[in-house]
This record gives structure tokens, sequence and C-alpha cells, in this order.
């Protein structure tokens, strides 16, 4: 038996900006969870199944500014939502490997 390919509309710039995270992450069924990547250049990943799930892995010990922040920003590109790049030093890189 396989699993239903997730289908989600994707959110305007202004939900996903103004929405509190736990209702974003909740309406996107998005799985959140704690990275134990201790480096303080790793701000978080996002990682979107086959099935269309997103799993947003992100690091414990940062502030609630940052770990917003990225959640959001994290989570609009993988939805494609177009929203301003990130300043340094924090960057971004998609990998698609087809293996998720």
């Amino acid at each position: 038996m396989t699993t239903p390919a997730i289908s989600r509309s994707k959110p305007s710039v202004d939900h996903l900006m103004d929405a509190p995270l736990s209702v974003l992450i909740n309406e996107l069924g998005v799985t959140l969870f704690d990275s134990s990547i201790t480096d303080r250049e790793f701000f978080g990943a996002v990682v979107q199944k086959k099935t269309g799930e997103l799993l947003l892995t992100m690091p414990t010990g940062r502030s609630e500014f940052e770990h917003d922040t990225v959640a959001r920003y994290l989570l609009a590109q993988a939805l494609g939502v177009p929203v301003p790049e990130m300043p340094a030093p924090i960057t971004t890189t998609r990998i698609e490997d087809g293996a998720a």
C-alpha cells in the first residue's frame, strides 16, 4: 500500500510571515523536530519527501527570533513562496536527489 501524496496550497507571503508559527506548521502538515547538529553555522533544514510531507529540523538553543525567522524562510523555500533572501551569513542550498 502506498501513502497518498500530500496536497497543499501554497500559502501567501502575508500568511507565511504573519500566522503564528505553530498554526502555520499545523496547517501545512509539517513535522518539526529538534536537530542534534550543534554547528553554529547550521540554521536548520527542510526535506520534502516524495509524498509531499515536509520535515523541518531546527537546532536547539537558538533565540526564538532566529528559530521563527529561519523556519519561515525554509518553509518558503520548500513551498516556492517568493520571499527575499536572508542576509549573510545565512545561505540555503537545495539538494535534489529523489531519495527522500
